[in-house]
Order: C-alpha cells, then structure tokens, then sequence
C-alpha cells in the first residue's frame, strides 16, 4: 500500500536518532523490569557494528528531532510532522510524532493528535488496532486519523477524523510491532518470505527496527501487552506538559480498539483499573488517568461462538447490505462446520494451546512431551486462522 511507503521515509530519521545516554542504566519504579546492562552492552555493539558498514547503506542522520526527559525517568524523542505539511495540517492543530524511550532496548513508536475543537477540555483517546501485533497506523491512515494518503504519496485532510472532538494517541505496540523495536540493523526485508537480511546479505539500503525474543524482546501474552502498554502510557503522560502544554494531563481517558481489540480492550482496561486504583492509594507512583470509555469494533471475543455468524451478518445486517451471493454462502456455510473447517480447527488450535500450557513441565522439573508439541501450536492455529480468514 502506497502508506506503507510514506510511514517507511517519516520514521527513517526517526529510527535513526540514537536514544540519548541519560537513558543508560536508568531505572525507575514505573519502568519495566528489564536487563539493563545487558542491553546497553548489545546496543554499543550493534551501533559499532553499523559505523563499520559501508556510509551509502545508513540513512542520513536524523535532524530537528526535539526530546524530552520525563520526570518518570523515560525519554521522548519527536518532530511535528504536521509544521513539515504531513498529515495534520489543520491551521492551529499540533501533531507529534517519534519515540518513547522507556529503557535502552524498549521504544515504542507514537503519533499524537491535538484536537481540531478543544485540546485543553478534550479527552484524550488511545487508539489500538488488533491483530495481535497490527499496527495501530493502520487505524491512523485507514480509518480513524486525521489524513489519508494519496497516489503520490502525500497526504489529505480527513474532515471526519475523530481529533475533530478528541485528542487522539496511536501507538505501534507491543514492542515488535510497525516501528516499535528493541534494536536496529541495516539491511532490507526478503519481498518473498518477509524474513529480514541483514547488510552482508543484501545489497540494500534502509534502517529497520528488530526484536530478539531470546533475550527478553518477546511480548507473547495480552496481559504482558497490558503491562507494556500501560508504561509506556505513563510514559508519555509525564512528557505530555513539556511535549503539549495546551493538553495537559488531567484528562479523561477512552481506549478504543478493533478485531483482537476484543481481548486487548478488557484486558487492557481491566490492568489500566488496577494500577489506577494503586496511584488513588498511594501504593505506587504514576499518572492516574479519569477512565472513561472502553470501545471495541468488531471485536473477536470468542471465536468459537462468533466464526458461524459471520456469513450471516454478510447476507443479513442492519444495513441492508448483501457483501456476497447466495453461492458464496452457502460455501462459507459450509466450509465454517465441514469436517477439517474453521469450527474444527478452532477446537484443534484450543485443545493444542491448553494441553501445551497445563504440562510443559513435570514434578521432577523435566521437560514433557507437551514441550516439544509447543513448537506446533503456533502453526496449528495459524492454519486455523487462515481457514477461518479465506473461507468463511
């Protein structure tokens, strides 16, 4: 998609701003638990590494990006893409745009939205797309945010943006995810696998984020994502008066969300409760945020129940709207309770993922025959999903 394309050129230089010092070995009580030290050591490595490699394979260093050190011990890295005449160009409207630097290995990747009516009085509205691990700049130039991008590459205004009531924040999360990374290394991605290459092996240009699960990257649960999201939340709530002083920080919260939003959103909303209720005692420092909305779009809520409604709601809506002819489903019908079909598969990927969580490890602490299945849970439901996806 041609957005694919801008988002790649706005966040090169971003990418290639360096996370300040200050933020080595820091660490503070509302920061994750992390390996330091370790990822200090990794990340001189991996920028001496890249000062070998040959000049034309780095982008040019990244200019005018402002920063921030918060007083929860995080950083903020950010332009103002909307003064460059990207995206938000509302006259009186500010947009930001860069990183949240909780750790030397954590930075989650932002976009935020003043509101087009009133900032200072205006709620402020996180804004996650599901997946999990789809980019909430989907939502931002596909749905909900205040520009779309055209054929050559620049963008228009959207005049139903939802900042038109609402201070608006994307975030690409979890870490992993669109240009939140751990680390960066020069190299391309293979256009047939999506697999990365790095720069010895291939002839490319271009700065990419990368995770490394085996050294802690790995966020693989929605309550893990729940955690990161609200530090990284709390995060940008202590910048918020230096990078927005018009906003502030007592403002009323909605979290909206889509698709696998059905889990993150009541999970999310639920960890958001119970550290609100920790800062309103006094138990643990923060941001307390005034929650007000949880909303989810076509939420997956429970497969299972859901997967045999969706020919359904296709043929007959409250919008009068028949997305497909009866041949196709009548097919989808059948395809979603066939023997081999998205009902069963759903109860295969289920049946796999709890054998595997219930006895990975036995009384003498020796690794059981569920360990060796989890390496094909992964695939199970993966196939599950696709069936599901390409035929119902």
């Amino acid at each position: 998609m041609v957005w694919k394309n801008l988002l790649a050129a706005t966040a090169a230089t971003l990418l290639a701003a360096e996370p300040a010092n200050a933020l080595k070995g820091s660490r503070d009580p509302l920061l994750p638990r992390k390996q330091y030290a370790r990822a200090v050591d990794r990340s001189e490595a991996t920028q001496s590494a890249a000062r070998n490699l040959k000049r034309q394979y780095i982008p040019a260093n990244a200019t005018n990006i402002k920063t921030i050190n918060t007083p929860t011990g995080a950083q903020i890295r950010y332009k103002e893409p909307g003064n460059e005449g990207v995206c938000e160009t509302t006259p009186g409207v500010n947009s930001y745009s860069g990183y949240i630097d909780l750790a030397p290995d954590v930075h989650s990747f932002f976009w935020f939205f003043e509101s087009r009516q009133d900032p200072a009085n205006d709620p402020i509205t996180l804004w996650l797309n599901g997946g999990p691990g789809s980019d909430s700049l989907i939502g931002l130039f596909q749905e909900l945010g205040p520009c779309r991008i055209t054929e050559n590459l620049t963008s228009t205004i959207n005049p139903w943006s939802w900042n038109n009531v609402s201070n608006v924040l994307f975030l690409s999360q979890p870490v992993g995810v669109g240009f939140s990374y751990q680390d960066q290394e020069v190299g391309s991605l293979n256009p047939y696998t999506g697999g990365f290459l790095n720069a010895s092996q291939a002839n490319v240009t271009g700065r990419y984020p990368t995770l490394e699960p085996e050294e802690g990257g790995s966020i693989d649960t929605t309550d893990l994502a729940a955690m990161a999201a609200w530090e990284t939340i709390q995060g940008f709530l202590s910048g918020l008066p230096q990078l927005a002083a018009d906003v502030g920080t007592e403002k009323v919260f909605n979290l909206w969300t889509e698709s696998y939003g059905g889990h993150y959103g009541p999970a999310f909303y639920h960890y958001f409760y119970e550290q609100n209720e920790k800062i309103k005692n006094a138990t643990m420092p923060g941001y307390r945020l005034r929650m007000d909305t949880l909303g989810i779009g076509n939420g997956i809520i429970d497969e299972a129940i859901q997967a045999e409604y969706y020919p359904e709601y296709a043929v007959n809506n409250t919008y009068g709207i028949k997305v497909y002819n009866d041949t196709v489903y009548d097919y989808a019908r059948f395809a979603t309770f066939m023997v081999g079909g998205c009902y069963s598969q759903i109860q295969t990927c289920r049946a796999s993922a709890s054998y595997v969580r219930g006895g990975l490890i036995d009384d003498d602490q020796t690794i059981t025959e569920a360990a060796v299945r989890q390496l094909d849970v992964a695939s199970i439901c993966s196939e599950a999903q696709a069936m599901c996806r390409d035929n119902v």
